[in-house]
């Protein structure tokens, strides 16, 4: 990328055909076809032709500098020019309401290249941008990015909202009316960006905790939904030629609340979805990178784990054999299996609320859709495992634990051998009859029978860990499963259940389905990963691109 321009993240459309352009540019859209509609999943123009976004964000309205990044370095012709020689056909260009608001006064350290923006104020320095973009022939998405000049977005900036304390929902709406009227006689600019990255609340001073973004429960407060709405049919009462994008909640990440409440405005065929997706969106590439351990690691350890525990199981049992014991009784062996199964149960329900948790910082929604159950169920397992052990200890007839290990002494025979011939021994009767049985379990045999349950429910564990480090390892598990569905097209479906592809389907890709109320097309307008080379990026490429298959047959960029 050149210098003169930070270009922070791609902006990519989704829902298009596959268009092959030379040198790989994607075609500019000549002004006699605007204005844009949407039909079905896609984009199109006046004529009804497929237009395809193939956008780039230029960053610095929103910024404390008020101005476009790069103005200071090259005059905003030179980075217009280089931005389209680089193969884009749009811009996604941010402010902040602060910016528009106060309208300050531009620093001339940050347009030094464009001396005729001295002195001058933030709307010219956004105009001066805008005009030079479309003069280009590029189309202009604008985005209201954040309310308070600065660095967005991190779970704990209390930008997540469309308002904040100084500036309420009414400035918000105010400002992107504005935004548009004054564009209005630009036909390249096609669209509205409403809100950059909506998530939950976690803390702020006015007004407290635990803020959860909502949709289409109608809660003036946290449904965004409903405020896209009310926004995005004020924006087209002033120009019904624009397209509405709207963000996906969390971030961009979560859109499945709008499979059941999809946002219709008084003008039909307005609206775009907008995502953004980062491989840390992807909440178990989290656990590795927090708890400094990696999923090799995990690996190594799970296996050694499932080792030595298979040795100590196969040692208790030989133990066992060689000790001429029977079977434990039955209610000594529901006893002991509720009393572990409740256990471990509360372990793993405080372990999928430890997850639930941390899931919060991210996306309260998604967090209660995904791993909220999982608490439940490790708490109905647990009550089921000490229902176990309540019935099984009654069943018994035991009043106590002693008397459950207490051992009749004329059972026991002197401690001479543990062979065949010497284990059996008869209980005679007060009639005089007698039955062989073997070997009383005592305390000892008792606490190897707990040893032994243990050990197993912890084998089980330990193979569930190394299974998930093997699947889970994003960057193994993805190349792998994608060479397989390749060589092999009657196990596509299969792969496809497990793979990235039906996570991206799952939160935001089922829009994209033609024919439903929920169809639409899905705008991405951040993506990304700091190491190039990983195979998260990789697979992101191949997935956009159509390499595999999906039941939606996403179409692939130039």
């Amino acid at each position: 990328m050149v210098s003169s321009i930070k270009v922070l993240w791609c902006c990519l459309l989704l829902s298009l055909l596959p268009c092959r352009v030379a040198n790989g540019h994607a075609p500019l859209v000549p002004s006699e076809r605007f204005p844009l509609r949407v039909e079905g999943r896609f984009i199109v123009d006046r004529l009804g032709e497929r237009v395809k976004w193939a956008c780039v964000n230029w960053y610095g309205p929103e910024s404390i500098s008020f101005t476009f990044g790069g103005m200071e370095k090259l005059p905003v012709d030179e980075i217009v020019k280089r931005i389209a020689e680089l193969g884009f056909n749009c811009v996604r260009v941010a402010y902040s309401l602060e910016a528009h608001v106060r309208n300050p006064f531009l620093e001339e350290q940050f347009v030094k290249a464009n001396r005729f923006l001295s002195g001058k104020r933030f709307l010219d320095g956004f105009d001066a941008g805008i005009e030079a973009l479309t003069k280009a022939g590029l189309m202009v998405i604008i985005d209201q990015h954040v309310s308070r000049a600065g660095y967005c977005c991190h779970w704990s900036q209390d930008e997540g909202l469309w308002y904040v304390p100084g500036y309420p929902e009414d400035i918000w709406i105010q400002s992107l009316v504005n935004m548009t009227r004054r564009y209005r006689g630009n036909s390249f600019v096609v669209g509205i960006d409403l809100r950059n990255e909506v998530h939950d609340l976690h803390s702020n001073p006015k007004w407290g905790n635990g803020l959860m973004m909502t949709w289409g429960d109608n809660d003036p407060k946290t449904d965004w939904a409903a405020a896209a709405t009310r926004a995005g049919n004020r924006v087209l009462a002033e120009n019904q030629d624009l397209i509405i994008v709207v963000m996906a909640l969390c971030f961009g990440m979560e859109l499945r609340p709008m499979r059941s409440h999809p946002i219709k405005l008084d003008l039909p065929n307005r609206v775009v979805y907008e995502t953004h997706n980062y491989v840390e969106y992807q909440f178990w590439n989290l656990i590795p990178r927090d708890l400094g351990i990696t999923f090799s690691t995990l690996r190594t350890i799970t296996m050694l784990s499932c080792l030595a525990l298979s040795a100590t199981i196969f040692y208790l049992l030989r133990r066992w054999r060689r000790s001429g014991t029977g079977y434990p009784p039955k209610h000594l062996f529901l006893m002991s299996l509720g009393a572990w199964s409740a256990l471990f149960s509360l372990i793993f329900m405080a372990m999928a609320f430890t997850t639930y948790k941390a899931a919060c910082t991210y996306c309260k929604w998604g967090a209660q859709e995904d791993f909220l159950p999982w608490v439940y169920f490790w708490l109905l397992a647990a009550l089921g495992g000490l229902a176990l052990l309540v019935v099984s200890w009654r069943l018994s007839g035991m009043a106590s634990l002693a008397e459950l290990l207490q051992v009749d002494r004329n059972l026991l025979q002197s401690d001479e051998s543990c062979d065949e011939e010497t284990d059996l021994f008869r209980k005679s009767s007060g009639e005089g009859s007698g039955r062989e049985i073997t070997r009383p379990w005592d305390r000892g045999l008792v606490i190897n029978l707990q040893c032994f349950m243990v050990s197993v429910i912890l084998l089980l564990v330990c193979m569930v860990a190394l299974l998930a480090a093997i699947f889970i390892d994003t960057y193994w598990f993805y190349e792998r499963l994608e060479k397989t569905c390749h060589q092999n097209h009657r196990v596509v479906a299969h792969c496809l259940w497990w793979s990235h592809a039906r996570w991206l389907d799952k939160q935001w890709g089922f829009a994209l389905e033609e024919g439903q109320a929920f169809t639409a097309p899905i705008w991405m307008g951040e993506f990304g990963y700091l190491n190039h080379g990983s195979f998260w990026l990789q697979f992101m490429r191949r997935w956009l691109n159509g390499q595999v298959h999906s039941r939606y047959s996403l179409a692939s960029f130039g």
